[in-house]
């Protein structure tokens, strides 16, 4: 399977369903467009991972991070 794959092995949503996701060690939390939470656990997170990012999801802890930093550059 490739990176650019609309659907990931295993996993039951394409990735144009995909919204934002945090992930846990092997669990992912992902919010997907129609509002709808749900829960993910591979045996493979960096492959999983990739293939999010690849898809340009947001990841919700690296935006924050990103975020947050800048804010408190602005407010220095």
């Amino acid at each position: 399977m490739t990176m650019t794959n609309t659907y990931f092995s295993g996993f039951e949503h394409s990735a144009a369903q995909i919204r934002r996701f945090l992930q846990t060690h092997k669990t992912f939390t992902l919010l997907l467009s129609g509002g709808l939470i749900v829960h993910h656990e591979t045996d493979d997170a960096i492959r999983f991972r990739t293939w999010l990012l690849t898809h340009q999801v947001e990841d919700v802890r690296e935006s924050f991070t990103k975020n947050y930093s800048a804010y408190n550059l602005m407010s220095a």
